[in-house]
């Protein structure tokens, strides 16, 4: 199936392992990517995972799409509540930031 990719300056295949290691740089803020390319990366993630039919995800993979799912839509929620979509279009994403506190509960999440 072919869909539309977000661009984004992480190049690392699109897995669990993966995405925990990116969760946890942004959580000890050592990440050189911006949250604007981790939140297009876990929405490139959840599709990958969807791409893959018939194959049914195990439990950590369940929770791992749940989570990227969550940071791709709260990212949108959160630039939709303080911008227009035309002001989000002018301004670089990259520089906006949403509360690390985010970052690490979503991190607990996904160690418990």
């Amino acid at each position: 199936m072919d869909w539309n990719w977000n661009e984004t300056s992480i190049s690392l295949p699109y897995t669990s392992d993966t995405f925990r290691t990116l969760l946890d740089t942004v959580c000890r803020k050592e990440n050189e990517f911006s949250q604007y390319d981790f939140a297009m990366w876990c929405d490139n993630l959840t599709m990958a995972f969807d791409d893959d039919e018939g194959e049914e995800l195990n439990e950590f993979d369940s929770l791992v799409f749940s989570i990227a799912r969550e940071i791709e839509c709260q990212w949108d929620l959160y630039w939709f509540e303080l911008y227009s979509f035309e002001e989000l279009r002018k301004i670089d994403q990259s520089k906006l930031k949403l509360p690390l506190s985010w970052f690490i509960e979503w991190s607990k999440k996904l160690c418990e």
